[in-house]
């Protein structure tokens, strides 16, 4: 994935998440996982389910709009010269 706008901590804390979560384990578990090894969010706290479950929903959306294939579409174009 393109990791266009995300320092590599970011990128590193949102690839474990999907990762952690593709074998099962839960938000809190999740969290619990990063600070057992005194992993920080990317603004220096302890994580929480709800920092686990936002750093993954804000990756998605963040994802589908890296991927996205731009469509353009033109309509009425008018030039007028005065």
């Amino acid at each position: 994935m393109n990791n266009y706008f995300y320092s590599e901590h970011q990128q590193y804390l949102y690839d474990t998440i999907k990762e952690l979560q593709g074998k099962g384990l839960g938000y809190r578990k999740i969290s619990n996982w990063f600070n057992e090894r005194n992993i920080k969010t990317p603004r220096g706290s302890e994580f929480k389910g709800n920092y686990v479950f936002s750093i993954l929903k804000k990756g998605k959306i963040r994802e589908e709009r890296v991927n996205r294939e731009s469509e353009w579409k033109i309509h009425s174009v008018k030039i007028v010269f005065c």
